[in-house]
């Protein structure tokens, strides 16, 4: 038996009998810790690069100037973009805009094509020791492939959430699947 789930806190849910989106902001509080970090990182490369060095060490720090730019796009998607989960009966539609994010793909899924829905969790560990983890949505394909959705959770119940809506909503019986992390 299932235990009754909330929804979560920050999702916008539109429900009818032949589809379901969910959509939710990429927007977290540490954007806030990334803006300023990336003005000090930023700073400090355009400091670099104004200074009478040689050009080997300006070739070195380019590949900073990099990180430095992939940084600012980044924070940028956390205060703007919004990822849109479409679900219907015959197909899973995942769009995250307005900017593209080479972390998050858009991506259309036939439902014909998914047998299973399951999650993953990650573990990552600090230099400090503290251990986070996050919850990642995966499909198993008609082909007996897995292949993740472009939807991360740093909340197990939040992955959990939308795993039961898009079984419930594509007519996925759940069973279990190797690799499945549960709860």
């Amino acid at each position: 038996m299932n235990k009754i789930l909330p929804t979560p806190e920050g999702l916008h849910i539109e429900e009818s009998t032949s589809n379901l989106v969910i959509s939710y902001h990429w927007y977290k509080a540490m954007a806030w810790f990334l803006v300023f970090f990336a003005i000090f990182w930023n700073g400090f490369m355009l400091v670099w690069f104004l200074a009478d060095t040689p050009i080997l060490f300006k070739i070195f720090g380019s590949l900073h100037v990099a990180v430095g730019i992939g940084l600012v796009w980044y924070i940028l998607c956390l205060f703007v973009n919004t990822t849109t989960i479409t679900i219907t009966r015959h197909e899973l539609q995942i769009r995250h805009t307005p900017l593209p994010s080479p972390l998050h793909r858009n991506m259309t899924i036939s439902r014909t094509d998914i047998s299973q829905i399951y999650i993953v969790r990650s573990q990552t560990t600090s230099k400090s020791g503290s251990i986070s983890y996050t919850f990642a949505l995966h499909v198993v394909l008609s082909k007996n492939e897995s292949k993740k959705l472009s939807i991360d959770c740093d909340e197990y119940d939040r992955a959990l959430f939308f795993k039961r809506k898009m079984e419930q909503y594509m007519r996925i019986e759940p069973k279990a699947v190797e690799g499945e992390y549960i709860a």
